[in-house]
Formats: structure tokens, C-alpha cells, sequence
């Protein structure tokens, strides 16, 4: 019979010492250096939750709150009969020693794998030709079909090389400051008797069942499968440190407020052992900083806190986040959009020293978490302004001259319009919104690789013309850069793209010199040659109009 609570996971009990994190490197530095550092384990941060043995009953378990453990060969060397002098370093600096649940090295997982040479009784070189080429998820899956079975399935490491990457992925995304572990969207994924997954477990299910009609009942066969995966998800969360395992989800086009998609798999839900919350993850039901969807991020020293399952966040922004606070300047009054948590707001505040911004957001979530991270990182009140529900609204009732007019009163010196696949739907809104000076709009988009030239004079015509309709023939739009963010998608980048948008004699355009005191709408390149964009440019795909393969229906006009 299957016992469910013998678990065999990639890590064990050893002696470790305590010491404060700020003397970790040190003091591990010092062991090793003494031949008394336990290499099969890993350091770890102390877990008011993780259960301790000590050796010294004066100090009490509050002791080694925010601690980092050191696994050490024995604590015999505390005695110290030599004198060493750096072994009385050691002993300075050491809080507690004890007993503690250490992770193994890599070095234990992959390379030389004992634990799993012992488990298999493989000899060294045996074990050389065939778990040191195993990935951390192949060894994790052996892992958990080998202990389930209790050794009985003996063919599971070959049946798992032999797994697609869609299902078993060489490499596992690592997000947040405390490593939470992301799983592909299908990866490791329960479908139908047919998905190789199932395949994988089928012959362990069979081992574990008590009897072959056990597993023929198909509600029976998955509950067997729950049991595997969520064996497997605390094995991942060993192997890589982790408290927190997610799997990815898709974000729905069509849906305005980009919910996240992301589910959590580990821990798994609260008093349910449903196969649908271990496939697929569920949502917490509730949210916030004490809720178990909460995650930092740490980019450029700016904090980013926000609940993974109810608000997106993509890593491959943060050069652009970088970028774009270089360009800020300390006087300017900038305007975000679609702020979310503050993806740009923060950098514009904290790195550009913008002298306002104003931030623009609908999803309830993120503007928890936006007010969350400003007060997180400092930001004074009266920097910033925060306005909720659909800016193509908000904005409007915000800088409206007085209660008979619509006209915008112009006072944002630069722009970031950071919405993919397009903002299409907002350019008439920030054109209005510029001073009287003209400023910078910063515009993200997904474009077709091939379509890059065309997309920049399409924008630039169609930012000139909004702007020759509300200020004048003497506004142009002038495109000066182009950043590639990332690859959306085969041939297909995210993009950003700097535009003046202002009077065609403005000396906000860096590249006007005295010879050329004016400028027609059309794009500078790297070098400073200029290219007049036609009147009758060509409209690209990635435009919002009902053929464009990125229309999105929520993105349309909006009637106020």
C-alpha cells in the first residue's frame, strides 16, 4: 500500500552552525579553509518554522531568527584545545550550533550524486554515465518515481531522458528575492492518457496501486497522480531553495486589466488534494504582503512587490526600466499611463529624480501594489499622483480647463506609454497632454521584425498628425531612437520607440544643430540622417485597426 507521508526529499539533517548573514561568507570562508565545511550541503536561511537541535540550552530559538545555517562535519572544533586563532574567529561570530534541513550541493544533485548512488546502490562510475548528465528536473523526476515505488521502477530515469523539452525544460525560470520557481505553461502537466507526462507515471501508478483495479477506476489512477506531482513539486522546491513554486499562465489578450495567469503549485492549497489545484495551481484567496502570492522583486536596487497571481511582471523590461530613467530629467513632469505596479513610475521617480509623476492604472491589484512600492521605496506624497480606472477617462476629467470644454491643459514634459501589443488606443490622449513646448512619448509596441522601418514613419505620421490637429502646422513628430527590448515572439519584438512630439523649431530635439534650426515629421537615425516620412505611409500589421493581426477589442475608442 502507498503511504503518502514517506517522502524522500533532496535534502537532510547535519550539524550546522548559526551566524549572523552579515558573517556567512566569512565564516564559511574560514570552515572551508579548515577542512570543516560539509560540502554535500548548502547554506541556508534560517526558518522560523524549521525545527532545530541545540547544543547550547542557555539561547532560545529567537536566537537565530534571520540567521543563515552552515552545515559543518561536526561541531567538535568548538572546543577549540589548539587555540586556533581562526577557529576563535569562528566561535565570535557563531550564534547557535545545532541540527538543521539542509538542501545538498549541486555538486550532490548532479555531478556526483551519493544520495542517489546509495538509494540505487550504482557504483561511482556507473553513476558517471548516467545521472551526471541529468538536469536538475530529470533528477528530480528519478527522484520522485524512484522513492514512490520504493526502488520497484526500474526503467523510470530512461523513460524520463526521453521526455520532450515541452514537457521536461533543460532550464527552469528562477523569479523574485526569495527564488520562486516557475513551471512552463504545459510542462510536467496531467492532460490525457495520450500526454507523455502521463506516460511517465503510468508504470509507478502501477507499482503504487494496491491492486490492478485500484488504478483501472480512473478517479482512483488520479489521485495517484496528484500524489506524484505533489511529491515532485517538494523535491524542485528542495533541489532549488525555494519556498514558492508557480506555474505559468496565460495572460488573455483581450482582457484590459492583464490579469496574471499564474497559479500556484507549492505549497499546495490549503486542506484540498484536488489533481486540478496540483496541475493546474490555484489562486489564494486573499492578497496583499501576508498572502502567499506576494513577491518581490529586486531590480536596480527599487523593490517591486505584487501578488504573482493577480498581476504580470515581465523580467526582460529591465534594461528599458534602466534606459528609460536615464532619459528622465530632474525637472520634467512625466505621465505613466499603464503604470501597473510601477514598472516605469519607480525608475522615473527613485533613479530619474522626475520632479512629478503621474501614474495611471485600472487593475485593482496592481494599484495596491503600485501604492504599496512607493511608500516601500520611499517616495514622498506629494511627488506623485495616482489616478484609478481607464486613463483615456481619468486624464481627461483631471485636465479638463474648466466643466464646458474637453481641451487638455498641456503640462507633461515626457510620456511612457509601456502597453503592449500596441497604445495605440492612448496616443490622441498624450498628444493633447504635452506642454506647450512639446515633450517626449515613449512608445511600446510588439512589431513584425520586417516591418520595423515602415512602423516608425507610420508612427511618426500618425503622432504628427494628431498633433497638427490640436496645436498647429508647426507641430511634427520625430522619431530619434529605437530600443529592441526583447523577441515577443518569432519575428516579431517588443520595442520602444523615442518620439518628440512638439514645435518643429524645438530644442528639445537633441539632433537640431545650427545649420538645421527646423525639422519636417520623419525619423534621425544613430549617425543623425534624416528621413522625411511620407504622407501616404503605408499602415503596418501591428496597427489597431479590425484586419491588424494584434487588434484587440478592448483597446478601441472609448466614449466618455
Amino acid at each position: 500500500m502507498y503511504d503518502t507521508n514517506m517522502i524522500t526529499t533532496t535534502s537532510s539533517m547535519t550539524s550546522v552552525v548559526y551566524v549572523q548573514k552579515q558573517h556567512a561568507k566569512q565564516v564559511k570562508t574560514l570552515l572551508d579553509k579548515l577542512h570543516l565545511l560539509d560540502k554535500r550541503y548548502r547554506m541556508i536561511p534560517v526558518s522560523s518554522s524549521t525545527s532545530t537541535t541545540t547544543t547550547n540550552d542557555s539561547t532560545k530559538d529567537d536566537d537565530i531568527k534571520d540567521c543563515i545555517a552552515i552545515p559543518v562535519k561536526c561541531i567538535d572544533f568548538m572546543k577549540n584545545d589548539n587555540n586556533d586563532d581562526n577557529l576563535l574567529d569562528i566561535q565570535k561570530t557563531i550564534v547557535k550550533c545545532g541540527v538543521h534541513d539542509c538542501p545538498y550541493s549541486t555538486a550532490m544533485l548532479g555531478n556526483n550524486n551519493k544520495n542517489m548512488m546509495q538509494k540505487n546502490n550504482k557504483s561511482s562510475t556507473e553513476l558517471s554515465s548516467t545521472v551526471s548528465s541529468l538536469t536538475h528536473l530529470q533528477y528530480a523526476l528519478v527522484e520522485t518515481l524512484t522513492s514512490l515505488s520504493s526502488g520497484e521502477d526500474k526503467n523510470a530515469e530512461e523513460r524520463v531522458r526521453k521526455l520532450s523539452k515541452r514537457t521536461c525544460p533543460t532550464k527552469l525560470e528562477v523569479i523574485g528575492d526569495d527564488r520562486t520557481l516557475v513551471i512552463p505553461r504545459f510542462a510536467l502537466y496531467v492532460d490525457n492518457p495520450n500526454n507523455e507526462f502521463e506516460k511517465l507515471l503510468y508504470p509507478t501508478i502501477k507499482v503504487m496501486a494496491t491492486n490492478e483495479k485500484d488504478i483501472l477506476n480512473s478517479n482512483n489512477e488520479r489521485k495517484y497522480m496528484f500524489s506524484i506531482q505533489s511529491h515532485l513539486w517538494g523535491v524542485l522546491a528542495s533541489i532549488y531553495n525555494t519556498q514558492r513554486i508557480v506555474r505559468r499562465g496565460d495572460i488573455d489578450p483581450d482582457s484590459g486589466v492583464r490579469e496574471s495567469g499564474h497559479r500556484i503549485l507549492y505549497p499546495s492549497k490549503p486542506s484540498s488534494v484536488d489533481i486540478d489545484s496540483c496541475n493546474e495551481g490555484y489562486i489564494p484567496t486573499n492578497t496583499g504582503p501576508s498572502s502567499s502570492g506576494w513577491i518581490t522583486v529586486t531590480e536596480h536596487s527599487i523593490h517591486q512587490s505584487f501578488d504573482i497571481t493577480r498581476v504580470m511582471f515581465s523580467r526582460g523590461n529591465v534594461t528599458e526600466k534602466k534606459r528609460f530613467a536615464s532619459l528622465v530629467q530632474t525637472d520634467e513632469n512625466v505621465l505613466d499611463m499603464y503604470a501597473g505596479i510601477g514598472y516605469y513610475t519607480l525608475p522615473a521617480l527613485i533613479h530619474g529624480k522626475a520632479k512629478h509623476v503621474t501614474a495611471c492604472e485600472w487593475n485593482e491589484h496592481a494599484l495596491f501594489a503600485l501604492r504599496y512600492n512607493l511608500k516601500a521605496n520611499g517616495v514622498e506624497d506629494d511627488r506623485f499622483t495616482i489616478l484609478e480606472g481607464d486613463c483615456r477617462i481619468s486624464l481627461k476629467r483631471l485636465l479638463e480647463e474648466d466643466n464646458s470644454t474637453t481641451q487638455c491643459v498641456r503640462q507633461f514634459d515626457r510620456i511612457s506609454l509601456g502597453l503592449l501589443p500596441s497604445s495605440e488606443g492612448g496616443w490622441p490622449l498624450a498628444v493633447s497632454c504635452l506642454n506647450g513646448k512639446g515633450g517626449w512619448l515613449h512608445i511600446h509596441a510588439n512589431v513584425t521584425t520586417s516591418e520595423k522601418q515602415r512602423w516608425k514613419h507610420w508612427l511618426c505620421r500618425s503622432l504628427s498628425n494628431l498633433a497638427v490637429n490640436s496645436n498647429g502646422d508647426n507641430w511634427i513628430a520625430v522619431c530619434t531612437h529605437v530600443e529592441k527590448v526583447k523577441s515577443f515572439a518569432p519575428k516579431v519584438d517588443h520595442v520602444v520607440a523615442d518620439v518628440f512630439v512638439g514645435p518643429c523649431d524645438s530644442s528639445k530635439v537633441p539632433s537640431l544643430t545650427d545649420e538645421r534650426s527646423c525639422l519636417e515629421t520623419g525619423v534621425l537615425d544613430s549617425i543623425g540622417e534624416f528621413t522625411l516620412t511620407p504622407l501616404d505611409t503605408p499602415v503596418p500589421s501591428c496597427a489597431l485597426n479590425k484586419d491588424g493581426v494584434l487588434y484587440q477589442n478592448w483597446m478601441g475608442v472609448v466614449d466618455t
